[in-house]
């Protein structure tokens, strides 16, 4: 009697594999004692094991009347042979699932096991899967993301090569490409597989270059602030000597800031910031800043009948032009050594005219003029 429980110990419970079986030949064994004392021990330590293994045998089958239960309603007319209801959804078959974990009987339990897992494959079916993923930049370790639906397993394409593998669970995924070699204009695909190994979705990834900015140096002086940037640029901002503008336009890779009423000394200490379109700080840099523009027309001169008025120039002049008689005409050329020539064969002046050479910056700023000396 005692081998009917756990440890010999009929105070506890009876031991997990008891049978109907064990019961009756212990009870055989009972009714040959002829000790009454030892018979009635004996008895009453039977009756425990029998009243467990009732207990039992009540709980193992109120488990598996509601497992059944519910795997069934999973099912059109509650028959699993057939197809899932319209109405059959994950959560359905994660409660039919933890009902099935209660039943201890092997071979119902391996049965109703099949029959969920019909129901989950087919829910699976039913139900997509989106994935999203991350900004994917030349140099990633891995390419990440995230994804709904019953995705189970992943794969990358590179360029038509498929590569199996990465990590994926509860709505987020990564997949290591340090090894590819990524550049942008590679196509780049994950692709979603569910639990029957078929692809259910894919979704292409954008390789994106490492940003990369630019900002021209400012001359004091100048109107605008000019910049490039390669990739993911939404806006910019100016930081100059602590004080924070907003502003500019940012489009197709190059930007334009206003400064000239910001940056108003040579010695500022001036940055423009790079940011996405979710205000994440993606870049700075520090703008050189070079003192206003200077030039001076140091000589015009013109010789009745000549071709040309000219002269020389210094500094930052890069274009010319001359009034004669308050009339402007826009021209002439500058050499590298500073010279510079206007052609007037045209404009018939005289030694009564008076003629006028102005020197501009490359911004059209009017740096320096110069009265022309002219002579016979």
């Amino acid at each position: 009697v005692t081998n009917l429980f756990e440890n010999n110990d009929p105070d506890g419970d009876i031991v997990g594999n008891l049978t109907q079986d064990d019961l009756d030949k212990a009870q055989d064994l009972i009714n040959k004692v002829t000790d009454e004392t030892k018979k009635a021990e004996l008895q009453s330590n039977l009756d425990k094991a029998k009243q467990q293994l009732a207990d039992r045998t009540n709980a193992e089958k109120e488990a598996q009347d509601a497992a059944k239960a519910s795997v069934n309603d999973l099912f059109l007319n509650n028959d699993p042979t057939k197809d899932i209801k319209a109405t059959t959804n994950q959560a359905a078959v994660n409660a039919a699932q933890e009902k099935v974990n209660t039943v201890t009987d092997p071979a119902v339990k391996e049965a109703l096991q099949k029959q969920v897992d019909k129901a989950q494959a087919q829910v699976s079916a039913r139900a997509g899967i989106t994935g999203v993923i991350s900004k994917y930049t030349v140099g990633d370790m891995y390419i990440t993301g995230t994804y709904t639906g019953p995705a189970t397993a992943l794969s990358v394409d590179v360029n038509g090569k498929r590569y199996y593998g990465g990590d994926i669970a509860n709505g987020t995924f990564k997949f290591y490409v340090a090894d590819k070699n990524l550049k942008a204009g590679d196509i780049v695909i994950v692709n979603f597989y569910d639990s029957s190994k078929q692809i259910r979705t894919s979704v292409q990834v954008q390789v994106f270059e490492p940003l990369k900015v630019t900002v021209a140096d400012y001359k004091i002086g100048d109107g605008y602030l000019t910049g490039t940037y390669n990739n993911n640029v939404a806006k910019v901002g100016l930081v100059v000597n602590g004080t924070k503008y907003w502003g500019g336009t940012v489009a197709n890779g190059t930007v334009r800031f206003y400064a000239a009423d910001k940056i108003r000394t040579a010695d500022a200490e001036a940055v423009m910031n790079f940011y996405d379109e979710n205000n994440n700080l993606l870049a700075s840099k520090t703008i050189k800043i070079q003192a206003a523009h200077t030039g001076e027309i140091t000589t015009a001169e013109f010789t009745l009948g000549a071709t040309y008025i000219t002269g020389e120039l210094t500094g930052d002049i890069t274009q010319t032009a001359i009034s004669i008689n308050g009339k402007k005409y826009y021209g002439g050329t500058i050499a590298s050594n500073k010279t510079y020539k206007f052609y007037v064969l045209d404009k018939r002046i005289t030694t009564a005219d008076e003629v006028i050479v102005y020197g501009y910056s490359a911004d059209n700023r009017l740096l320096s003029q110069k009265t022309v000396t002219i002579t016979q």
